[in-house]
């Protein structure tokens, strides 16, 4: 009787403690689960609520940090520091962006904490279009890059815009001159906006 009364508590304890590794995707989500296989592609898993249940495969490039069971962290995202995100963005946007309505106008960017702020500059660098600050730790949704002719791209992230004194919910576009370096943009303010969560 005495072994019983002490195995079931070590069985609770295990079944409590089984495998509770928690996935952080970069749209913001995270979720607990039992972790089957990290490969070099994608993630498997099972659901934690349901370990009999089938496998669910995840791709690794949606995933910014795995937290195991042993308190053991792997951040899969690009990037590490929250300033070394900041920089790529400031410079490829700088590099790469142009105003949304001319062509001839570039894009000159900072942060002010969690604010990115984009202002439209012409060629000798005076600003033309004062930006709004966009708040990059309240980020509501990453839509796909819009790919159009010439190589242009359009990254629209929803998220709270702040001009003057008014605070609202809107959409961030950022016309780009080259689709992969959009690409790579984008894989920056995700991670950016998962470090900035955190913090």
């Amino acid at each position: 009787m005495k072994t019983k009364i002490y195995a079931l508590p070590l069985l609770l304890m295990g079944v409590l403690c089984y495998s509770q590794d928690k996935i952080v995707k970069k749209n913001g989500n995270s979720f607990e689960a039992k972790l089957i296989e990290i490969g070099g592609s994608s993630i498997t898993y099972k659901e934690l609520d349901n370990l009999d249940g089938p496998i669910h495969s995840l791709d690794k490039s949606e995933v910014y940090q795995i937290t195991y069971s042993n308190g053991k962290t792997d951040i899969l995202g690009k990037y590490k520091t929250e300033e070394e995100a900041r920089n790529f963005i400031i410079s490829k946007i700088n590099e790469y962006g142009i105003d949304r309505d001319r062509n001839d106008l570039s894009l000159q960017t900072e942060f002010e904490g969690n604010d990115i702020k984009i202002n439209s500059v012409n060629v000798k660098g005076r600003i033309v279009h004062d930006g709004d600050l966009w708040d990059i730790s309240k980020i509501v949704n990453f839509h796909k890059i819009s790919k159009r002719k010439d190589n242009i791209a359009f990254l629209n992230i929803v998220t709270y815009k702040t001009s003057k004194s008014n605070r609202e919910l809107s959409k961030l576009v950022i016309k780009m001159t080259d689709y992969e370096e959009a690409v790579n943009l984008l894989e920056a303010f995700k991670d950016l906006n998962i470090m900035l969560k955190k913090s």
